[in-house]
């Protein structure tokens, strides 16, 4: 007997999505680069296309 189970769209978290310029408030829609850290995360850091700000953002791979 096969069981397929498929995550629910609402406890699926996006790994990558649009963020917000910390300066300007400008979308930036894509990092510049990624990286996984030893620990369960993962870094996404960004350039603002509009004022040049680089930020960095920091999902948890694990539950809390």
């Amino acid at each position: 007997m096969l069981h397929c189970t498929a995550a629910k769209l609402a406890t699926a978290r996006p790994l990558s999505s649009p963020a917000r310029c910390p300066s300007c408030g400008d979308w930036m829609v894509a990092p510049i680069q990624s990286e996984f850290v030893e620990g369960d995360e993962i870094r996404h850091h960004w350039e603002c296309d509009d004022c040049g700000e680089i930020s960095t953002t920091t999902i948890p791979l694990c539950a809390p």
